[in-house]
């Protein structure tokens, strides 16, 4: 089981729905997938429509240590995908709630989560406080969304640094994934300069802007089931087969599965509700 921290200490770079379509991508090619919401906002449990609820994150880290195990596994709820489950956050959740950095670390390691799990995905708020710490030192690597900018690619040299000197023992930044690329001379600019200062971390593929991002999220629905042909979903699915080496055409054939099996369980669903109104008609 591999557990990745999703993190940047600026906000609005696109940790959570990078978080979100990477675990629904996962889980589409059939691989076992908790997501762990540690944001107060809680945007990962309505983007995975769930929602908030109880028990959640919260309530893992105000347990003792000997029942905060226990709790974990009874905050985890599925979603609407078959292999992909959530432990929710709330609006309560705050730096202060966290006495010990390395609680939600003993309590995945003590409920032993690699017999359920394949891949443990953590959102994060943007930051580098004791919440952010929690999910660095449970984690054994970190994933950064981050645009491109001036201020975002020197944030990622501070922010590794804060990291070494605050987690020594916790996860390193292993990729780093350029978000809302436009092919344009100031953001192949910034491209270059983040492969110069962290060369072999840089992914090759950067998500392109493209609303299809907004329209899934209002909508409630799942961005490779609804818009498969989507050039943000083709983003992902490059960005699957580089950051977990997984074949491409193997997560494209999944995911293309699960979508025809999607339409026709929808179909189903249409026909037997005409039918259900026409003998109401009558």
């Amino acid at each position: 089981m591999k557990i990745i921290s999703i993190l940047n200490h600026k906000g609005g770079v696109g940790k959570t729905t990078f978080t979100g379509s990477i675990a629904q991508a996962l889980a589409l090619t059939g691989r076992r997938v908790l997501a762990i919401d540690n944001d107060s906002q809680h945007n990962l449990s309505s983007l995975l429509n769930v929602g908030s609820v109880q028990p959640n994150i919260l309530d893992v880290y105000r347990a003792p240590k000997e029942s905060a195990p226990k709790r974990l596994l009874s905050a985890v709820v599925k979603t609407g995908l078959p292999n992909l489950h959530i432990i929710t956050s709330c609006g309560d959740l705050v730096d202060g709630c966290v006495g010990d950095a390395y609680h939600l670390k003993n309590a995945i390691d003590e409920c032993s989560l690699e017999r359920f799990y394949d891949f443990v995905l953590i959102d994060n708020a943007p930051g580098l406080d004791q919440l952010q710490a929690s999910a660095v030192n449970a984690c054994h690597e970190i994933f950064v969304p981050t645009e491109l900018c001036q201020f975002a690619v020197d944030g990622l040299v501070e922010m590794e640094r804060t990291l070494a000197a605050r987690c020594p023992l916790g996860g390193r930044v292993s990729k780093i994934i350029p978000n809302f690329y436009r092919n344009v001379r100031r953001h192949n600019t910034f491209l270059a300069a983040l492969n110069t200062m962290f060369p072999e971390r840089v992914t090759s593929t950067s998500i392109l802007v493209d609303s299809v991002f907004d329209e899934v999220v209002t909508e409630g629905k799942i961005l490779f089931l609804h818009r498969l042909y989507s050039k943000g979903a083709a983003c992902y699915i490059r960005l699957v087969h580089e950051l977990f080496m997984l074949d491409e055409e193997e997560v494209w054939d999944a995911v293309l599965g699960k979508r025809g099996e999607h339409m026709r369980e929808e179909a189903r669903e249409r026909y037997y509700k005409m039918k259900e109104g026409s003998v109401g008609d009558d």
